[in-house]
């Protein structure tokens, strides 16, 4: 028998299998034409996975593990779509005079729109993308099924624009064991010329 969090999952992983998904091969990859990064082994993109503003990458699957990509998001862009429902749901509105603790309570509130309990373990100066940057590192229960959840992101503003590499996947087993794969991404990442 599904229970009623079961139930919630189960709409959200009907909709992620209608997503398109695409192999990422090792190399040199271009993520929305502006983030070039180097991948060591293989992961699977799904186009406008889980959110359409971020490029989404997982190797168990979008529930299990997620690499997303927020790449060049513009002063007075939204890092999510704004949901119809509940009323009142403020959009999430990147500006580039935020600071990093702005920045990480923007993506907070994403991750809390759905009831989730969204931490900030630490925040950190972190030199990125060739410049000033910041580090973060979370933790998340998610409501849908009680999975607690460990992320870690790197993120910059360049010219203006956002840049948010970031990695999540469930603390037992998953976290640990793809968390060094997404970390030498971020390291590798630089700005198209």
């Amino acid at each position: 028998m599904i229970n009623r969090r079961g139930m919630l999952a189960l709409p959200l992983a009907l909709l992620a299998s209608c997503a398109q998904v695409s192999k990422v091969s090792s190399g040199t990859v271009t993520v929305r034409e502006k983030l070039v990064v180097d991948v060591a082994e293989p992961w699977n993109q799904f186009e406008n996975g889980l959110n359409p503003m971020a490029a989404s990458w997982t190797n168990e699957g979008l529930f299990v593990d997620t690499l997303q990509f927020y790449v060049g998001i513009k002063d007075g862009g939204l890092i999510a779509p704004t949901p119809s429902e509940p009323k009142g749901v403020a959009p999430l509105v990147f500006k580039s005079a935020m600071t990093p603790a702005e920045v990480a309570t923007l993506f907070q509130n994403l991750w809390a729109r759905d009831g989730s309990t969204f931490s900030l373990d630490r925040i950190e100066p972190h030199a990125w993308l060739g410049g000033d940057g910041f580090r973060v590192e979370f933790s998340v229960v998610r409501r849908s099924d009680d999975v607690r959840m460990l992320g870690i992101a790197w993120g910059a503003v360049r010219n203006g624009e956002l840049y948010i590499i970031s990695y999540s996947a469930p603390r037992l087993n998953f976290y640990a064991r793809y968390r060094p794969r997404a970390e030498a991404i971020a390291r590798s990442a630089r700005l198209k010329v």
